[in-house]
């Protein structure tokens, strides 16, 4: 089994972060699973959270879908802040080898 671990820094254009991952994601080829890092899809403070904070099927968890499904590996989507009722978790969605 290959375990591609992925660091990379982060800015506050969550569209940039989202193409950033996805290139190294790529660049990730052969790993059966593929590991982003915390909040990889904007800064780590609190307003950041706030402002980027999503549902589940949001752009994120979307791009995280087609990511996994482009490399064939199992992709480990690192944390994002999602929302759900009201309230913000950080949040660590896995997706299989086909985006499910």
């Amino acid at each position: 089994m290959k375990l591609a671990l992925v660091q990379m820094s982060v800015s506050g254009n969550r569209s940039e972060n989202l193409r950033r991952a996805a290139e190294l994601v790529r660049r990730a080829e052969g790993a059966d699973v593929i590991m982003l890092p915390e909040m990889f899809c904007c800064p780590y403070t609190a307003r950041a959270f706030v402002q980027n904070a999503e549902a589940e099927g949001g752009t994120v968890t979307e791009a995280l879908s087609r990511m996994a499904a482009a490399s064939g590996a199992y992709l480990i989507g690192g944390s994002m802040p999602e929302l759900e009722n009201g309230r913000i978790y950080n949040t660590c969605f896995i997706f299989g080898p086909r985006g499910e």
